[in-house]
């Protein structure tokens, strides 16, 4: 079973308001996987649980997807002030000796944003209507 079935068959999701299908959204090809861990609601906190607890698990699997979409360049952005979660990952890349790199932002997140934050991590601008090119 190859990774679009496996996560077809596990029913991931995003997380937005149209819940949609992250095996249609990861069925490209990407120069860039950006992995959103800068979380934008103030209660939440499950992208810091999964960092911490899950690290490398987290990093397996953005390798296998970055492998996937042929991605040059695989980040994890999450804010500088996460200590506990960037001592998680830090570790974790350091095992793998991965190829994953984390993007560490201040403490702020452009709700609903995603453009805002490719700028963050990337340096570049997105063109207008880009963003149907973005798989967040």
């Amino acid at each position: 079973m190859d990774l679009m079935e496996r996560i077809f068959n596990a029913g991931v999701v995003g997380c937005g308001g149209a819940g949609f299908p992250a095996h249609v959204k990861l069925n490209t090809k990407a120069n860039w996987l950006i992995i959103n861990g800068a979380e934008c609601e103030p209660l939440l906190r499950t992208d810091r649980y999964v960092m911490r607890h899950e690290a490398s698990q987290l990093i397996e699997a953005a390798e296998l997807i970055g492998d996937f979409l042929a991605a040059e360049h695989i980040v994890i952005a999450l804010k500088e002030h996460y200590e506990a979660e960037r001592k998680a990952l830090v570790s974790a890349v350091s095992a793998r000796k991965s190829k994953v790199k984390l993007h560490f932002l201040e403490n702020f997140y452009p709700a609903g944003d995603e453009q805002v934050l490719v700028y963050e991590v990337t340096g570049s601008i997105v063109p207008p209507a880009g963003t149907r090119l973005l798989a967040f």
